[in-house]
């Protein structure tokens, strides 16, 4: 019987099919969010595109026998990069055109307000519009659907299409419930798509522009701007919508960075004061307890401003700070013993990115954030006249060098390692040139790290990223982001652009980046996607590329691809804020060469400024104050359809598999006690039992959820006999449980009770037998966890026998 209904269920899915053609997409779990700039929350798009609210799903069904979309219905984005998302899908003559995209509540005051900041509350409104459109030659049925366990979220349209007809359905449902129903059915979605394109566009309009001749490349860098936007909560930059959603210091230096560079001063302004209230009494700055790159990288984030800012006044106001954060510094690595193999250096501490999480290692990375800061604290005790203070602090800088010299030596190797004891994944070591240089680029151990990571390092790069050994196998791009600028600043054009080029491989085909990936699963782990750092540190990679302060240097066309050079290509930038001022700069393609057009930045002349260019193309419009600086020839040609070619020859897994665990509950509508944000009622009831990473949670103690609870509508009376429940499972653990089901809603009957289970919770779950009965819904209460406080269900699959 279950494999009959298995057959049927995979048949009726290929009744509606994704559209041929679409632009590439390397994820399986291609999330996506669509939002208002600094708001609380988001709306997250599953990658079966339901809409993920503040209390329930929406899911969208739509063809003749109205069957849900699906992972195979990739999203787009409407001009490449507005947050409005295109879905597209036939069933049989009819093609389905479909849009999501959010505004704020036609009632508010002042609609243009309250695009940019929550001024009204927090509550807004997502569109869902379909056009249905028959392009065969007789009628057809066309059919939509929006269900959910939110009234105000479900609507049904039906239509007869004569030949070449189109009818659009629009469905407007606030993030929150309102109380209400209906009070915005008549709000003109024309009008606020409109509105939503204008206000995106003249966010950009005002910003830095950037364009090259890379079309993917270009709209992934807006689209960047515009996922930062939408995860910055009040000002402050957060990592994503609905996962890690919260501060920190060490995402958010890029993050800040990236914002400064786009020219989104407002939001960067913001984001840089609400740095200050990190700072501890004994002056070391903390977001994530106990780990000490922090207090290194608040202080650059506050120097990285002044830099591009040059404003005098506010490095006045918060040198204290940075000087409080570096004597702090100075204080706690004296504290080991000068007969200790890490004396000089920092203390032990637990770190993330490094995956050593019981604190009993040395983290490199700290040691070199740190000095960073006091480097950068010594550059701003210099700018404001502290001439003593600079000198003792260029002189703490030379003992830090020395003591992290002594303890490299005992390492025994020609590298540095994640922690001196030699213990982790790579992170925080690879920022030795980057983002600004605490050693000599030509120092030996930052080549050889270099080659390590890329070609050593657990067998070395995968899919032209770094490896991250922490989850294995995967690979970490946003990480390897900070190998990829340190050969930047050694010169190493050519790799620089295969990475540029790997890098943008591992986006969505409405260019979401993710954090880290399972890449035998082709997956973002923990659905972590759209990734705001991974945004930003594509965006800073692609403007330094073009763009790269070095010193009193202005850099142009340090690392980019021979072909953007050639002829009749052309790159263009304007109101580019650096170092020295804004600036604009335009490249032209001729037959013999390139013309180069530059407006230098006025507020700071640059010591030199140097153009770099191929052998193969030379400067047709030499002009005074620019140096030119001649590389060799790229021996490969890299573009995006060049490493989608090389990826796809590889072999790899593909983007869309049949469920493997197709049953009665399979997609349909699903609620719950309470849920991790990440980790919905939807996912317990996907058809997918196979990945142990996509599963309901909460927590008993975090969300005060005692009971926890998950249930799904079958939607319609139906014969049950049997439930497989299937909890988390791989590391042994068990769960107790029990399961109920009702015709009402209102009264339950239990059908099993495991509330005492110790069995091991494994991929085939645990199976319910019970008489046959009418069933409309099903509960399962988890009622214990053997290896935590959480509860998860990764699927939960009901059948008539």
């Amino acid at each position: 019987m279950r494999a009959l209904l298995a057959f049927t269920f995979t048949a009726q899915l290929l009744g509606i099919v994704t559209l041929a053609g679409e632009p590439f997409d390397y994820f399986r779990n291609n999330w996506n969010v669509i939002g208002l700039k600094d708001y609380a929350r988001g709306t997250r798009i599953t990658p079966d595109n339901q809409l993920q609210l503040t209390d329930a799903t929406v899911r969208i069904r739509i063809g003749h026998n109205l069957l849900p979309l699906d992972r195979r219905h990739g999203k787009t984005a409407l001009e490449g990069w507005l947050p409005i998302l295109l879905i597209a899908a036939e069933d049989g003559p009819v093609r389905y055109d479909i849009q999501l995209w959010a505004t704020p509540l036609p009632t508010v005051k002042d609609w243009q307000k309250a695009f940019d900041w929550p001024t009204e509350g927090e509550n807004f409104l997502n569109w869902i519009q379909v056009k249905a459109t028959n392009t065969g030659n007789r009628e057809a049925p066309a059919r939509v659907r929006t269900s959910s366990s939110r009234a105000d979220a479900s609507r049904a349209f039906d239509w007869a299409l004569a030949p070449g007809a189109s009818e659009v359905a629009t469905v407007r449902i606030p993030f929150s419930p309102t109380g209400g129903g209906g009070e915005f059915d008549d709000a003109d979605p024309d009008l606020w798509r409109q509105r939503t394109v204008g206000y995106w566009k003249g966010i950009l309009a005002r910003a830095a522009h950037i364009q090259v001749p890379c079309r993917k490349a270009t709209e992934a860098l807006r689209a960047a701007h515009v996922c930062q936007l939408i995860a910055n909560d009040h000002g402050e930059v957060h990592g994503g919508e609905g996962f890690y959603d919260e501060f920190y210091i060490r995402d958010g230096a890029y993050q800040v960075m990236e914002l400064e560079e786009a020219g989104l001063w407002e939001a960067a302004e913001k984001a840089v004061a609400l740095y200050l209230p990190r700072q501890r009494p004994d002056g070391r700055f903390e977001s994530q307890q106990g780990q000490f790159d922090a207090n290194g990288q608040a202080v650059w984030v506050l120097w990285q401003y002044f830099k591009m800012t040059n404003d005098r006044e506010w490095l006045q106001g918060v040198y204290p700070k940075m000087r409080q954060a570096v004597d702090w510094t100075m204080k706690t690595r004296r504290e080991t013993p000068p007969d200790s193999p890490f004396a000089g250096v920092l203390p032990n501490a637990p770190a993330d990115g490094e995956y050593l999480w019981d604190g009993r290692h040395h983290i490199v990375g700290y040691d070199f954030w740190n000095l960073r800061g006091v480097l950068c604290t010594a550059d701003a005790a210099r700018e404001l006249g502290r001439q003593d203070e600079a000198e003792g602090l260029l002189k703490e800088a030379d003992l830090y060098r020395q003591a992290l010299d002594a303890v490299w030596q005992r390492t025994g190797l020609a590298h540095f390692p994640p922690s001196w004891e030699k213990a982790g994944t790579h992170w925080g070591n690879t920022e030795t040139l980057w983002p600004t240089e605490i050693l000599e680029r030509e120092d030996p151990r930052v080549a050889a790290l270099s080659r390590h990571v890329r070609e050593d390092f657990h067998g070395g790069f995968i899919e032209g990223t770094i490896q991250w050994h922490g989850h294995a196998p995967a690979i970490h791009p946003y990480m390897g982001a900070y190998t990829t600028m340190t050969d930047l600043v050694r010169g190493k054009d050519e790799a620089v652009v295969r990475d540029f080029y790997w890098y943008l491989l591992h986006s969505t085909a409405a260019h979401a980046f993710p954090e880290g990936i399972y890449p035998e699963r082709r997956e973002a782990w923990s659905d972590t996607i759209p990734h705001v750092t991974g945004a930003c540190n594509y965006a800073i990679m692609l403007r330094h590329m073009l763009v790269h302060e070095e010193g009193g240097e202005l850099h142009l066309l340090k690392a980019v691809p021979d072909w953007w050079l050639e002829e009749g290509r052309e790159i263009s930038l304007d109101r580019l804020p650096t170092h020295f001022g804004v600036m604009a700069l335009r490249v032209r393609g001729r037959a013999q060469g390139v013309e180069v057009t530059l407006a230098k930045p006025t507020r700071q002349s640059p010591k030199r400024v140097v153009l770099h260019l191929p052998t193969s193309r030379r400067l047709l419009t030499p002009r005074n104050g620019i140096d030119v600086v001649t590389r060799a020839q790229q021996t490969q040609r890299w573009d995006f359809p060049t490493v989608v070619a090389i990826y796809e020859k590889s072999d790899p897994p593909p983007l869309w598999t049949e469920p493997d665990a197709l049953s009665l509950t399979t997609h349909k509508p699903a609620t719950c006690s309470s849920s991790l944000e990440a980790f919905p009622a939807g996912l317990a009831n996907d058809g997918d039992a196979a990945n142990a990473d996509r599963y309901w949670a909460t927590d008993v103690e975090r969300m005060s959820d005692a009971k926890p609870w998950w249930q799904v509508d079958l939607e319609e009376a139906t014969v049950v006999g049997r439930v497989v429940v299937v909890c988390y499972y791989g590391d042994n653990r068990s769960y107790g449980f029990t399961v109920e089901t009702s015709l009402t809603g209102d009264d339950w009957d239990l059908v099993a009770d495991r509330g005492e289970n110790r069995a091991p919770s494994t991929k085939a779950g645990y199976t319910c037998r019970f008489g046959p009965r009418p069933v409309r819904y099903i509960r399962v209460t988890q009622t214990g966890n053997s290896a935590n406080t959480g509860r998860h269900l990764v699927e939960v699959m009901a059948f008539a026998e």
